[in-house]
């Protein structure tokens, strides 16, 4: 089971607290996506939970405790987290930035490799060619295939649809949700497009200068017209 359960999570940089006792769940295999304004904490939030930024409180994933634990414990355990900005090593090709993604694996690689190109064939033909050379979109799709290669149990997701066309971005989006039906991964997806965040995921979380202001379904804040005027910036 890949039950997240975060409960009282306090988290910042230095004296500087930005997360002010966050809780919420995403269950096993479900989608949950995390809302809110420039500033409200989101990336901070993903940070604590793939172990980037301390914080105290509790984040347990299967009731096992992820708090306090490495960036490369926290891999080893299943967690891929896919930065804003892609964090993608621009000099390598692109079948090493995906062979990176398995570096805490011994085998299985290169079937997984066939598992990516099934999900991104775009990156097929271009396996030999240095990741910097790569469209935003195709850089997109390598980032979140290199996490794939970690065989997540939980994938953390940090504004997918950034910089990138309108096209580009719902097929991204498309592939997020394959990947979650047929793999069963369990996925917190921080995104600023509320609207296409909410079309993918089963609930849904809302961060306002660092506290959960607003917890649901994603139908249910997705079809809530005061809540997406007052938190999401939209008309429904």
């Amino acid at each position: 089971m890949n039950e997240l359960v975060v409960s009282e999570l306090h988290a910042g940089y230095g004296g500087a607290q930005v997360l002010h006792g966050v809780s919420f769940t995403v269950g096993e295999g479900e989608i949950g996506a995390i809302l809110g304004p420039n500033g409200a904490g989101k990336t901070t939030l993903l940070r604590a939970l793939s172990g980037m930024v301390k914080g105290r409180g509790s984040v347990r994933l299967d009731g096992v405790e992820l708090l306090g634990s490495s960036p490369d414990t926290l891999a080893r355990r299943g967690v891929a987290h896919v930065p804003e900005g892609r964090g993608t090593f621009m000099p390598l090709t692109v079948e090493e930035n995906l062979r990176l993604g398995a570096y805490v694996r011994r085998s299985g690689v290169d079937a997984d490799l066939d598992r990516i190109y099934g999900y991104f064939p775009a990156l097929k033909p271009r396996l030999k060619q240095a990741a910097g050379s790569l469209s935003g979109g195709e850089q997109q799709m390598l980032a979140l295939g290199r996490a794939l290669m970690l065989r997540p149990r939980l994938l953390l997701l940090d504004e997918p649809s950034l910089g990138l066309a309108p096209l580009v971005t719902r097929e991204l989006f498309r592939i997020v949700r394959a990947i979650n039906e047929q793999e069963r991964t369990t996925v917190v997806v921080v995104e600023q497009n509320a609207h296409l965040a909410l079309g993918i995921a089963q609930q849904a979380h809302v961060l306002e200068t660092g506290r959960i202001v607003l917890s649901g379904t994603a139908a249910r804040i997705r079809a809530d017209e005061q809540v997406a005027q007052s938190y999401l910036g939209y008309r429904v």
